[in-house]
C-alpha cells in the first residue's frame, strides 16, 4: 500500500465510523431500541462504506471513469443497492438472528417487506450524502467546504502557500498530430495521473488552466520533507510508468514543465453567478513567470532561489542556479534554481 493510498483507507476508516455510528442511531430508534441495533447499525454502515469505497476505487474509477455519465450513475446505483441489501442482510442474520441464516433464507421474502425497505431507502440516502460530500470535496478542494460553511472565504484573508504551475510542452503541436478530441482526452489522462503525486506530496490542485494545472501546497507541507519538490519528480516517475499506455494511446509520451514559488497571497471568495476560490498576488504572477523561463533556459523544473533557501535538506536533490527573471513591475530580478534527481 502506497502513501496516498495510505491516506485514503485512513480517510475512509473515519467516514466509516461516522456511517456507522448514524446508521446504528438510525436503526435503534426505527427498529428496535436496544444494544443490539447500535452493534448492528455500526456493523452494517461501517462495511457497507468501505464496500462501497473499494468498489468506487477499484472499479468505478478505474473502468466507469470515461464512460457515459447516465451509465455511470445506473451502474454505481445498481452496485451500491446490492452492496447495502448483501452487507444489511448479514448484518441482521448475525445481530438479530443470532447467527442463525437458515431463518433468514427461509424467510427470504422479508427483502422486499416494509422494514427492509426504509432501511434500504435511508442507505440510499447516506449514500448520496457521501457522495455529494466526495464530489464537493473534489470539485473544490480538501479542507475548504467547512470552511465555506462557516463564511472563512467571504472576507479574504492572507495565507501562505507554495505553488507550481505545471505545463504540457508544445501542446499546440500535440493537438494539431493527434486532433483535439484526442488531445484533450490526453490532457485528461494526465492530469489523472499526477493527482497521486500531487495527493502524496499533501498538495492539492487549485485548479486546470487549459493543459496547465496550477497545484498548490500549505507553507509547511511544501517544505517538509521537500514535498513539493518531490512532487515533480514522481510525476515524472509516474508518466514514465505509464509511458507504454500514452505510447500505444496517443502515439506520443506528453512532456511537460514547471515553474515554482512561495509567499503571501491573498485567498476568499471570488464570483458571483458561479463561485470559486480565489489565490491572488504577487507570488501567482511570478510563479507564472518562472514557469515561462523553463523555454528559455531549457530546463524541465525551475524553483525561485527564494523558496530554495527555506528547504532544511535536499541530499538527494540537484540543484543549481541558470539565471533570473525579471519581475514585472519590480527593478529586481529574481534568481532562479533547476532542480532534478540525483
Amino acid at each position: 500500500m502506497n502513501p496516498v493510498q495510505k491516506q485514503q483507507f485512513k480517510a475512509n476508516i473515519r467516514s466509516a465510523l461516522i456511517s456507522g455510528l448514524i446508521t446504528s442511531i438510525f436503526m435503534y430508534f426505527v427498529y428496535y431500541p436496544g444494544l443490539v441495533s447500535v452493534y448492528a447499525g455500526l456493523f452494517i454502515g461501517f462495511f457497507i462504506y468501505m464496500a462501497i469505497a473499494a468498489y468506487t476505487t477499484y472499479f468505478a474509477d478505474k473502468v466507469l471513469r470515461k464512460k457515459n455519465l447516465v451509465l455511470v450513475l445506473l451502474v454505481n446505483a445498481f452496485f451500491n443497492l446490492l452492496i447495502m441489501l448483501v452487507i444489511a442482510w448479514v448484518g441482521v442474520g448475525i445481530f438479530y438472528m443470532n447467527g442463525n441464516f437458515n431463518v433468514m433464507v427461509n424467510n427470504i421474502h422479508n427483502l422486499f417487506g416494509y422494514y427492509y425497505a426504509i432501511g434500504m431507502l435511508f442507505g440510499l440516502g447516506l449514500s448520496i450524502f457521501f457522495n455529494f460530500f466526495s464530489i464537493i470535496n473534489t470539485l473544490i478542494g480538501k479542507s475548504v467546504l467547512a470552511r465555506l460553511f462557516i463564511g472563512k472565504y467571504r472576507n479574504p484573508f492572507e495565507v501562505e502557500r507554495v505553488f507550481m504551475f505545471l505545463d504540457i510542452k508544445s501542446s499546440t503541436s500535440i493537438a494539431e498530430k493527434i486532433g483535439h478530441k484526442q488531445f484533450l482526452s490526453l490532457v485528461n489522462d494526465f492530469f489523472y495521473d499526477i493527482a497521486i503525486p500531487v495527493s502524496q506530496t499533501k498538495g492539492e490542485i487549485y485548479k486546470y488552466v487549459g493543459d496547465e494545472a496550477i497545484i498548490t501546497w500549505k507553507i509547511k507541507d511544501g517544505l517538509k520533507e521537500a514535498n513539493c519538490l518531490r512532487c515533480f519528480l514522481l510525476i515524472e516517475e509516474r508518466i514514465q510508468e505509464k509511458s507504454a499506455y500514452y505510447q500505444d494511446k496517443y502515439g506520443l509520451v506528453p512532456e511537460f514543465k514547471a515553474g515554482m514559488h512561495g509567499g503571501m497571497v491573498i485567498t476568499g471568495e471570488m464570483g458571483y453567478t458561479r463561485r470559486e476560490i480565489a489565490y491572488m498576488g504577487d507570488v501567482i504572477n511570478t510563479t507564472a513567470r518562472i514557469e515561462g523561463a523553463c523555454a528559455t533556459f531549457n530546463t524541465r523544473f525551475l524553483v525561485s532561489e527564494e523558496l530554495i533557501q527555506q528547504f532544511e535538506s535536499m541530499d538527494d536533490l540537484i540543484t543549481s542556479k541558470v539565471g533570473n527573471v525579471k519581475l514585472r513591475g519590480k527593478s529586481e530580478e529574481l534568481g532562479l534554481i533547476a532542480v532534478s534527481a540525483q
